[in-house]
């Protein structure tokens, strides 16, 4: 047999599926040693919306995508289908089919998927079939890829109630046969979703709706198919298909299982069926389950009706699954999600508190002063020589030696001009203090940083206000982002901070407003105290001037006051810089908080849904399908020894924050560029992952000292419980058996029921069921013990029962195919029908049903019982007696000119006809009548007989009649009495007798 598996998804359901299937395999990758497993997956969606793939986060598991690649979809909206019903001559797959194309008026551009109708459902999927089978060759050829691995099984699953997967599901079935012929190298298994109870997506139930009637309509195509009735066109080019093996089973599926469990039919559903995908696939030792899906266990697969032949396949199925599980994948996440939450605080608040792991509130602290700290200022470039720019701001100003500070700039200045204007010979004492003026002015308006002065310096520089305040935001940011990068710092923290230097940024502005408010004064009062000294200067006498050299001390004091006056006005013409630039710096601030703030809501809303997320694992309710075994006080013990461990806790976190910072690149050094590449998902799903990496490392270190809640046998679980306890583990072991209940309600009455024709076959439902428990090396006599007792606690109705070794060591899964199955076992077909008949009274509505056609001519589901048996036995000696009588006519249509056959009846003692299906006698004898035509031909012939044929020569005359009518046959025949028509005439000859009335 071959390992390789493709799964084709059709339609929403089909999606689902798949998404669960993709799902569960990765969910036990963790518990799978080496070639545990031989199956190899593949898989190829089908459907006419983005909806179940738009669901990004569905396709995930611990945050790890499981989405489907580009090559493993198809979707195709409906509507483009306009150009196939605008031409169809050019669509030779199609022509045969799509008429008459007025039932697909509805259809317009805003259509969704296919509007519930399978005929839609079915032209959409046609118009691009030829996609499909390429793709299918593709998902087929990679599978087969491998030395040895010739061969693959291809699971279909898809809903009946749409109007997608009910709609496609025909044709991809023979479109799969029809490319691979060979139906036991190439096995398709179909699974079938039925139409759930009382539907939310169905707005009428008691009327007639097609969620319901399309599932009876699939069902009927899916028979036909199966039993050699229907044969569907190639709808690559239109040329005839015929097959005699479709589908080797097909699963039936309901949510509600036959012991009326309910389940969601959105969530718990594709779960049980991606499970039992899944399984069967994982354990090989189970030979019932082949020859279930073989239909080896009966040598008629089929049930047959005398007028048609073959009509229901026993190839429908049904399964149940039941687990025992220690939920490995549930308790990781339950302790991954745990540490994400842990790991989400610290890098938010890195507040841990000894006993109890990271709070979710920062530790307090004085901001405020921290901010104010000289070389916080520094270090931030905030500083008010930074921000006057008596430092270097942007790099190349930074680095440029010839800045200082206007105090020590000014007093270099004057310490040159003084000595060089004493020493100047061509100035007298007097001038000296008009060429220091002169000297310093030139300075202060011209030559100032060799910009052309100082207001002139800060007016270019002004030009430049802008970059230096994204410098200023850009440097804090890769401070603080390397802060937090470190660990020492975490975003509520730097949010603190931030806060802090935009309030002092506040508060500088009004300093520098009120500084330079107060500068003319302090202008001033250096003014007059130059001046002062200014008159001093000039009064100094002869004596002064030759004895004591005082003009010379005085100019000293002088050109000390124009060192202070022009340090004033550079300050000032700073200040006015500083106080421009401010506000730049704030809105920078601002930026980085609100980078800051985006990171941290983010970490926020992360940490509220693995909260959310961990209170959803290791609940009390088990669903129907698994009962879970788990020892919650050890796993809380596991949790809380990760939690409070300090210094590991630091490296775990560390780890996790570098992770997220990986995210953005290897070069981000900002919130700005993390925040580029980062979204809430991609969050999530990096803290999932890192989480469970690290909860797994972290369990492998506490197991050595605590019990371990990961990699636990179930048979050592089930052990402790029951290992004393033979009754309890009897009881336990017969309660699995009762709930591995088939996913499908039964008809008692159909199943119980022998039909006609069906000499040789199968009675009911064949069971199988397989039991897979592992081994365990620690517990070897206790999993003997256990299963034996599902030896000995088989149901006797399920003698074909295997216990076999399990291949999950966390788990016992006991599976129950019931097979050998006609659709009319199911429980709700009769509703289902119910909504077909209603809709088959409306003619464009039974065409949008049906792949082709109106239906009529599909075989019934349901055999007919003996009442209607001995009504389908007179229908053709009534119809054969009408025509003696003359009541069943010849007659060519005055419209059309064609002949047609009618029959003529009184209708208040005045003749009417109705028009029968039939060109030909041959044909109006072999037709379906309606039951009302039926039931009006019968009471007429009834009253005709009874009315004019009383007397015996008269009933004598009439089957002279007969006679007369079979032995022409017999001669147009050639004499031959093999003639199948000239047999059925003498099979009819005791009905007729008895219709007329005249004795055997």
């Amino acid at each position: 047999m071959s390992h390789n598996h493709l799964i084709i998804g059709l339609g929403g359901s089909g999606g689902k599926i798949i998404r669960q299937i993709r799902k569960t395999i990765e969910r036990n990758k963790d518990t799978q040693e080496p070639d545990r497993s031989l199956a190899r997956f593949g898989y190829l969606y089908i459907d006419t919306s983005n909806d179940e793939l738009d669901k990004k986060e569905e396709w995930k598991v611990l945050g790890k995508d499981v989405g489907l690649n580009r090559s493993e979809y198809l979707i195709n909206t409906a509507s483009n289908v306009r150009p196939v019903l605008d031409d169809p001559d050019s669509f030779p797959g199609l022509k045969k089919w799509v008429e008459p194309r007025s039932v697909f008026d509805f259809v317009n551009p805003s259509t969704a998927g296919a509007a519930q109708r399978r005929k839609l459902g079915r032209l959409v999927f046609a118009q691009n079939a030829s996609s499909f089978v390429k793709a299918l060759e593709g998902r087929v050829r990679e599978l087969e890829a491998s030395p040895g691995k010739v061969g693959v099984t291809i699971h279909v699953v898809c809903g009946l109630a749409g109007g997608t997967g009910s709609g496609s599901v025909v044709d991809a079935v023979a479109q799969i046969r029809h490319k691979y012929p060979h139906y036991e190298q190439y096995r398709i298994l179909v699974y079938a979703l039925l139409p759930e109870k009382n539907s939310k997506r169905v707005k009428n139930v008691a009327g007639f709706e097609n969620y319901y009637a399309n599932g009876y309509a699939a069902l009927s195509e899916l028979n036909a198919m199966a039993v050699g009735k229907y044969h569907p066109v190639n709808l690559l080019d239109g040329t005839p298909m015929e097959h005699a093996t479709y589908f080797n089973g097909c699963y039936l599926v309901n949510n509600i299982n036959e012991h009326n469990i309910q389940f969601d039919v959105e969530s718990e559903v594709p779960n049980i069926v991606a499970e039992f995908i899944y399984q069967k696939t994982l354990n090989k030792e189970w030979e019932g389950l082949g020859r279930a899906e073989k239909g080896e266990n009966d040598i008629k697969n089929f049930e047959s009706d005398e007028d048609i032949g073959k009509a229901r396949a026993k190839l429908f199925l049904s399964f149940g699954i039941k687990r025992v599980v220690v939920p490995e994948q549930e308790i990781k996440e339950y302790l991954a999600y745990g540490f994400a939450e842990q790991a989400a605080r610290q890098l938010m608040f890195n507040n841990f508190r000894q006993g109890e792991g990271y709070a979710d509130e920062p530790a307090e602290k004085d901001w405020g002063a921290q901010a104010r700290q000289p070389e916080t200022a520094q270090s931030l470039l905030l500083t008010d020589a930074h921000l006057m720019l008596e430092s270097g701001i942007l790099e190349d100003d930074a680095r440029n030696a010839n800045w200082k500070p206007s105090p020590e700039y000014w007093k270099q200045i004057v310490s040159l001009l003084v000595p060089e204007i004493k020493a100047d010979p061509t100035l007298e004492q007097t001038t000296w203090v008009s060429a220091l003026n002169t000297r310093l002015a030139k300075v202060f308006d011209d030559t100032y940083r060799t910009l052309g002065g100082v207001r002139k310096f800060y007016e270019v520089k002004g030009n430049a206000r802008l970059e230096m305040a994204r410098h200023i935001g850009r440097h804090i940011e890769k401070d603080f982002f390397g802060r937090w990068r470190a660990g020492g710092a975490s975003l509520i923290q730097l949010r603190h901070l931030t806060d802090a230097l935009v309030a002092l940024v506040d508060e500088r502005m009004g300093v520098y407003a009120d500084r330079i408010a107060k500068m003319p004064a302090a202008l001033q009062s250096v003014q007059g105290r130059t001046q002062q000294l200014n008159e001093q200067f000039n009064s100094v006498g002869f004596f002064g001037k030759h004895l004591t050299d005082k003009r010379s001390a005085l100019f000293s004091d002088i050109a000390t006051q124009h060192q202070e006056l022009y340090v004033l006005r550079t300050q000032l013409e700073g200040l006015k810089f500083g106080a421009a630039l401010l506000p730049f710096v704030k809105e920078q601030l601002l930026t980085l908080r609100a980078r800051i703030d985006e990171l941290h809501q983010n970490l926020a809303e992360a940490t509220k849904r693995f909260g959310n997320e961990r209170d959803k694992r290791l609940g009390a309710a088990d669903a129907a399908y698994q009962k879970r075994v788990f020892d919650q006080e050890a796993i809380g013990a596991v949790m809380r020894a990760i939690t409070i461990d300090e210094a590991a806790q630091g490296a775990r976190t560390q780890r996790v924050r570098q992770a997220i910072i990986d995210l953005g690149g290897t070069e981000v050094n900002s919130f700005d560029q993390l925040l580029q590449s980062l979204s809430l998902g991609g969050i999530i799903n990096c803290l999932s992952q890192e989480s469970a990496q690290i909860v797994e490392l972290a369990h492998a270190e506490i197991a050595t000292s605590m019990p371990p809640v990961l990699r636990v046998n179930i048979v050592e679980r089930l052990q402790k419980k029951y290992d004393a306890n033979h009754d309890g583990l009897r009881d336990f072991v017969r309660e699995l058996y009762d709930e591995a209940g088939s996913l499908l309600t039964f008809n008692k009455t159909e199943v119980d029921r022998t039909v006609a024709n069906n000499a040789g076959g199968s009675q009911g439902r064949t069971q199988t069921v397989g039991v897979f428990v592992p081994e365990c090396q620690h517990q070897s006599g206790f999993r003997a013990m256990l299963a034996r007792m599902f030896e000995e606690q088989k149901d006797p109705t399920a003698p074909d029962t295997k216990v076999a070794t399990g291949n999950l060591p966390n788990q016992i899964v006991i599976m129950k195919i019931a097979s050998m199955m006609p659709a009319r076992f199911i429980e709700s077909l009769a509703e289902l029908k119910r909504h077909y008949d209603g809709l088959q009274r409306d003619r464009n509505e039974s065409i949008l049903l049906h792949s082709d056609g109106d239906g009529r001519r599909l075989p019934p589901l349901y055999a007919k019982s003996s009442a209607e048996l001995q009504l389908l036995a007179r229908r053709k000696p009534i119809l054969l007696v009408a025509r003696l009588l003359g009541m069943i006519k010849e007659r060519q249509n005055r419209t059309t000119g064609l002949q047609e056959w009618v029959f003529i009846h009184d209708v208040d003692g005045l003749p009417a006809s109705k028009v029968m299906e039939g060109r030909n006698w041959d044909a109006v004898f072999d037709a379906d009548h309606s039951e009302d035509l039926r039931g009006l031909v019968e009471r007429e012939v009834t009253r005709r007989i009874d009315s004019e044929f009383k007397h015996q020569e008269k009933k004598e005359e009439l089957y002279t009649a007969f006679r007369a009518l079979a032995r022409a046959r017999f001669d147009e025949a050639g004499q031959d009495d093999q003639d199948p028509a000239y047999q059925q005439l003498q099979g009819l000859a005791a009905p007729v007798r008895s219709i007329i009335g005249i004795a055997a």
